[in-house]
């Protein structure tokens, strides 16, 4: 599979509150992280979260304006992540925020090996309201009850994503804002790039990251 680059559903709102310049005013999403991605996963527009956030602290991103089809067509970013242990990166992203948002793992419920199951149960108690979108795989799903214990209750299919059967116990469990939310706390995802091929790096070094966004 071919590396991914997508400007998410809530990217697009995020670019025309700035353009309209929104109050309270919308930040610069210039934060990048890296996705262990350990599915293997395509990043798509639908996306609320990364698919595992890796351990390391989001890096704000040098910005600059680069000229791809006609002049100052494309916005830059870049940034140097130094990792803290051996890991394989499977992606990155770009956020508002340097703050992650709540992440966790799935334990059980009947999502699990479903694409129907509404119940899915976590390893840590889910801290954001109900209401909230959740991202498993590549499927969102909006919590709309258990706030405040591991037992949740969800929607499947959520954000224009579709239901898995796929689901399974150790599962990354990451929360995020879809178009119209921002109850989660780090959770507006702008860009999410996928490399299913992983790249598997050693504690200390270093991955640059070069993020870029044209205007076509």
């Amino acid at each position: 599979m071919a590396n991914t680059s997508v400007l998410t559903a809530k990217g697009r709102e995020m670019l025309v509150a700035r353009c309209l310049g929104a109050t309270p005013a919308q930040p610069e999403p210039k934060y990048i992280g890296l996705d262990l991605n350990p599915q293997s996963l395509t990043a798509a527009a639908s996306d609320v979260a990364p698919f595992a956030p890796a351990s390391e602290a989001l890096v704000a991103a040098t910005e600059a304006v680069a000229s791809t089809t006609t002049a100052n067509d494309t916005l830059q970013l870049t940034a140097t992540v130094t990792l803290g242990a051996n890991e394989t990166i499977g992606g990155s992203y770009v956020t508002d925020s340097a703050t992650k948002p709540f992440s966790t793992t799935v334990t059980g419920g009947t999502a699990v090996g479903s694409s129907s199951g509404t119940t899915l149960t976590t390893a840590a108690s889910y801290t954001p309201a109900n209401g909230t979108d959740i991202q498993v795989r590549g499927e969102v799903m909006t919590v709309t009850a258990g706030t405040g214990t591991t037992a949740l209750t969800v929607t499947r299919g959520a954000n224009g994503s579709a239901a898995s059967a796929a689901i399974a116990n150790a599962d990354p469990v990451t929360a995020g804002n879809a178009p119209g939310q921002s109850a989660v706390t780090g959770g507006n995802l702008f860009i999410h790039s996928s490399w299913p091929a992983g790249l598997g790096l050693l504690s200390g070094e270093s991955l640059t990251i070069v993020q870029t966004l044209k205007i076509a």
